[in-house]
């Protein structure tokens, strides 16, 4: 059994391993890089790597001992049904994410494919685009998981928020804190207090309706329980969690497909790092069964506020 799940993990792995291998082939044979690709090897050392350690192998280490969460009552999961419906959740994501990132400019996190600059969204865009996700992501998939017999009160009275407070205080603390002391975000300095006070709480409520709670069900009420019945591995689950989640941040910000060399370096760029962050959101939901472990500490509340909260002061013109 143990060979069984060593060799599914090499087998998904290599979904990681040719986008990786293949961006720092298109880099060495000096391919244009979009504006999120640039110095991919550094922000790989730095940033990606050191988060596959500290939110999967050493999350997976701490709670070794915990119990195995029961995928099939807590998330309403059938077990004949569950891989069609982890396919059907792919390609339902696939090609809304194709439709709304290279039809509208629509990516996971506000303002898409482009990278933002001082002024150039309005309010309209905001709106246009947490209506968006919001309805695909989050109203129609909850609709349908009513329909299927899910509980959301029976889920929500299962979490055990005291056994995993020290998840969300120590996890939240190193995400937000982590971009501010590594001056990877402009979010100290040159706001006034009411700006934070207006522009903090603002950036949170749009993310969580247009990006995070979008995630949660696509991936940790719908994606992750299903795989997790066919998967009985934790690492495989898990990557197969971060390689869903890479999906879903193709046209997220700084991405350029307007020609075939940098829509390349684009895509296995995103590939290469995304699916690390994807597993770390995943192992979150894998090791307590609480999906919104992830949210509170990895998703809007955390990182987002440092690196959006001047963007949404200014399109919002918070005085």
């Amino acid at each position: 059994m143990e060979k069984i799940n060593r060799s599914k993990i090499l087998l998904f792995s290599i979904l990681w391993i040719v986008p990786t291998s293949s961006y720092f082939l298109f880099v060495s044979m000096g391919f244009a890089l979009s504006p999120i690709a640039k110095d991919g090897l550094i922000s790989l050392l730095t940033i990606y790597i050191p988060i596959l350690f500290l939110s999967v192998f050493l999350l997976i280490y701490l709670t070794r001992k915990r119990e195995r969460v029961d995928w099939v009552e807590l998330y309403a999961v059938d077990k004949e049904s569950a891989k069609k419906e982890a396919w059907l959740c792919l390609i339902y994501l696939t090609i809304t994410q194709l439709i709304l990132g290279a039809g509208f400019n629509m990516g996971l996190h506000f303002p898409g494919t482009d990278t933002y600059s001082s002024g150039s969204h309005s309010q309209q865009d905001v709106l246009i685009w947490l209506i968006t996700y919001t309805t695909i992501y989050t109203i129609i998939p909850l609709l349908w998981l009513q329909r299927i017999g899910l509980s959301l009160g029976k889920l929500f009275t299962s979490f055990k928020w005291k056994r995993d407070i020290w998840i969300i205080a120590s996890y939240w603390a190193l995400d937000f804190f982590g971009p501010i002391i590594t001056g990877s975000t402009d979010f100290i300095g040159g706001i006034s207090v009411s700006q934070y006070a207006k522009g903090v709480p603002l950036g949170i409520l749009v993310n969580s309706l247009g990006a995070g709670l979008p995630v949660l069900v696509m991936m940790h009420l719908i994606f992750i329980p299903r795989i997790a019945i066919i998967f009985k591995h934790k690492i495989t689950v898990i990557l197969l969690g971060g390689l869903f989640y890479s999906v879903f941040s193709l046209f997220d910000q700084g991405v350029d497909y307007s020609n075939l060399p940098i829509g390349l370096t684009s895509f296995t760029y995103v590939v290469m790092t995304q699916t690390l962050v994807g597993m770390g959101k995943s192992t979150f939901t894998v090791v307590t069964g609480n999906p919104f472990i992830h949210f509170i500490t990895l998703h809007v509340i955390s990182a987002r506020v440092p690196f959006d909260t001047r963007m949404y002061i200014d399109i919002f013109k918070l005085k």
